[in-house]
């Protein structure tokens, strides 16, 4: 018996509490928390109909289905009813209709599909509805506009549909939140009208607003405000340059704004300040910003001039995302941004950059991203970036850089992304790169002057999952312990341990061509790319107990040898380019299981035989994938294969390649006889021919006196050009 018990917290204590169990006597309970219990029977207890003095309960997050009828009915003092996370049906719904004090109302994230129910405006005390993440359908209703004590509405992540306007919006005049972002919604304002409310937090984001910018938003005096990807093709208007100068989280990306960025002040007192202004059309110069702002993006547009350095006023510097990527950007990297002390993540790729890499930039102990990708930039690569050892992307690729590498690079023992391609770098590849990082994925050094043989060391990268050495000058053998590679022997898919950079790409060789993948599909990618250098020798067995492998590339080599019959092991092979090798013998059989197989080049080496056919091989039906092969016969080429005799009954089956090497053997065997006979029968003729001796020595003098006069003829014109 707890009579003066006011308030009993149970949330996330995994009970179970029976339905038909007699409560203690909780006869002033006012607030009873029962949220992240996760009930096994799935029914709310009827003995909670006997609190009837409850002002606040929470049941969220239970997955709590069929309530006993007319459970609410008693609780008429409710203020604050909490059941997001359960599966409630409409009839439900419209029941709590009747609970007319209530103040707050959440029934976000349940699972059954409803609409919102026209009753809904019986509860005109209700401050705050939140439905988000709910599977609803329809659109709102009219009802919705009598909720005149509103002051924050989530219909967010809904499969709502229909016009919102003035109709449900025009009485809301204590409204302070509106979410309405990822649901099938229109926004229909005029740009004259004057809302009743000034609103601190809107997120509109994915749903229809535009094409004009709404100029309702003049009245408002914004903290939030999200409209990205909102179909808006217009110029950002100078009332709105003032009044998102002070604004703490601003999203616009994902439009067609135009015109020139938007201005910054320094705020104060401000924990966390977020501006995206990404994936515009916005141009011209990028002024001074303060360094209050946490994250700037202002990615993908067609902004010029050179990179401002960041205002650190009287505050600390608190950036930490800067992503400038895909503009126009001209100049040098500015030093002063190594004045942004917490920076983690630094995007200047796809610009016009150029000059050097600052040194300064080893001292930004909490970078874990950089992406200098694609621009004009030069000189070695600092060695000072080997301090950045919270480093976990690294894209240098797409630039002028030269010289080696910086040794003091083997101490990025976070690097899961590595890409130095397209640069002229003249380098052996390290050794200790097979140690660098336990957790590298992704090694990119295409399209450089790297030389030498690939270590074995490389084989100690058991999680790397691309690695593309091709345009370079390597020579010798390829390891023979590419099975060391675990991830790609595994079906299975890398973690993406700490990552949440989702902006950043890697360009790989696929399907015959350099394709470019996001960060969210570069973990789905397992590949090799070896093409386009000098290496020797036969396929070893190890690449072929890498069943995960999609892309194999050792095209334009010199590799030789037999394609064993174990290629048909990688099972998930899509892209296969052998080409430009001298590959001998018959293609193997097993090549037609792999049902994967959507690119194929095995043309310009020496197979020999009929090609296979079946399965996917017969989808492949272009003839240049087997071309420059002379003694390939068969679909889809030209070329039929001459017809096999069949065997008498008694006659021994003889299998075609020992069939060929037999004959090979007397073909060798009678080479030395043969030519032994010729030159007996020769000389024979020579001794006892004597017309054909005179002949014979006459020639050979003649033929020597040229060869010594031409050679004394070049040797003294050579001479003349020497002086």
């Amino acid at each position: 018996m707890l009579p003066s018990l006011t308030a009993l917290d149970l949330f996330g204590c995994h009970l179970f509490i029976h339905p038909h169990l007699s409560p203690a006597n909780f006869t002033s309970l006012s607030s009873f928390d029962l949220g992240e219990n996760n009930f096994s029977n799935h029914m709310i207890p009827a003995w909670l109909g006997n609190l009837t003095g409850l002002l606040d309960l929470r049941l969220g997050d239970n997955n709590l289905s069929n309530p006993v009828h007319g459970l609410f009915e008693q609780m008429t003092s409710l203020l604050r009813l909490d059941l997001w996370g359960n599966r409630f049906d409409v009839s439900f719904f419209k029941s709590l209709c009747n609970l007319s004090n209530l103040t707050y109302l959440d029934l976000s994230s349940n699972d059954l599909q409803l609409s919102i129910p026209s009753e809904i405006g019986q509860l005109s005390r209700l401050a705050a509805l939140s439905l988000f993440g709910f599977n609803l359908y329809g659109s709102i209703p009219v009802s919705l506009g009598r909720l005149t004590k509103l002051q924050v509405l989530d219909i967010s992540y809904t499969s709502l549909t229909g016009v919102l306007s003035e109709d449900q919006l025009g009485k809301l005049g204590e409204l302070q939140a509106l979410f309405l972002s990822h649901s099938f919604l229109t926004l229909n304002l005029s740009s004259t009208w004057v809302p009743p409310f000034q609103l601190q937090q809107l997120e509109m984001a994915s749903i229809k607003v535009g094409p004009q910018f709404p100029g309702w938003l003049r009245t408002q005096k914004f903290e939030e405000l999200d409209m990205s990807n909102a179909g808006i093709s217009d110029a950002i208007p100078s009332w709105f340059r003032v009044l998102c100068y002070d604004i703490s989280s601003l999203d616009l990306s994902n439009n067609n704004l135009t015109g020139n960025p938007l201005e910054f002040k320094e705020l104060k007192n401000n924990n966390y300040r977020f501006v995206s202004l990404s994936s515009n059309k916005l141009e011209g110069s990028l002024k001074s910003f303060p360094s209050d702002i946490s994250s700037l993006d202002l990615s993908q547009n067609f902004l010029t001039g050179e990179i401002p350095p960041p205002y650190v006023g009287q505050m600390d510097a608190s950036t930490y995302f800067l992503k400038l990527s895909g503009n126009r950007f001209t100049g040098s990297i500015p030093e002063d941004l190594c004045k942004l002390k917490s920076l983690s993540e630094l995007d200047l790729s796809n610009n016009l950059l150029s000059g050097k890499v600052p040194l300064c930039f080893g001292s930004l102990q909490f970078l874990w991203v950089l992406n200098l990708a694609n621009n004009n930039l030069c000189g070695q690569i600092p060695s000072s970036l080997g301090n950045l050892g919270a480093l976990e992307i690294l894209h240098l690729n797409g630039n002028k850089f030269i010289g080696r590498l910086p040794s003091s690079m083997q101490h990025l023992s976070n690097l899961v992304i590595f890409d130095i391609g397209d640069n002229g770098l003249r380098d052996t590849i390290p050794a200790w790169i097979g140690g660098m990082s336990s957790n590298l994925m992704f090694l990119r050094f295409q399209s450089n002057n790297f030389y030498g043989g690939i270590s074995d060391k490389l084989c100690l990268l058991s999680s790397l999952q691309v690695l593309n050495l091709a345009h370079n000058n390597l020579t010798g053998y390829i390891p023979h312990c590419f099975n060391n590679f675990s991830m790609m022997v595994s079906s299975e898919h890398g973690s993406i341990l700490t990552i949440t950079y989702d902006t950043t790409n890697l360009q790989n060789y696929k399907g015959g061509n350099e394709l470019e993948y996001s960060f969210g599909n570069l973990v789905l990618i397992k590949s090799i790319s070896l093409s386009t250098n000098n290496l020797v020798g036969e396929i070893p067995d190890g690449i072929m107990d890498l069943a995960g492998l999609q892309t194999l590339n050792l095209s334009h080599n010199h590799l030789t040898g037999r394609i064993s019959e174990k290629i048909g092991n990688l099972k998930r092979l899509e892209t296969l380019d052998l080409s430009m090798n001298e590959f001998f013998g018959a293609i193997p059989n097993s090549l037609s299981t792999i049902n994967s197989l959507s690119f194929l080049n095995l043309s310009h080496n020496s197979l020999s035989g009929e090609i296979p056919s079946g399965n996917q091989l017969q989808t492949l039906t272009d003839p240049s994938i087997y071309e420059g092969n002379s003694g390939l016969c068969g679909k889809p080429l030209p070329r039929s294969c001459p017809e096999n005799k069949s065997p008498a009954e008694n006659d021994p089956i003889l299998d075609d390649k020992d069939h060929g090497e037999f004959d090979w053997l007397w073909f060798y065997a009678g080479i030395g006889p043969g030519f032994a006979l010729g030159l007996v029968g020769f000389l024979a003729i020579l001794f006892f021919k004597r017309s054909w001796r005179y002949a014979y020595f006459e020639f050979l003098e003649s033929a020597s006196d040229r060869i010594a006069a031409m050679i004394a003829w070049k040797t003294t014109r050579r001479a003349r050009n020497f002086h």
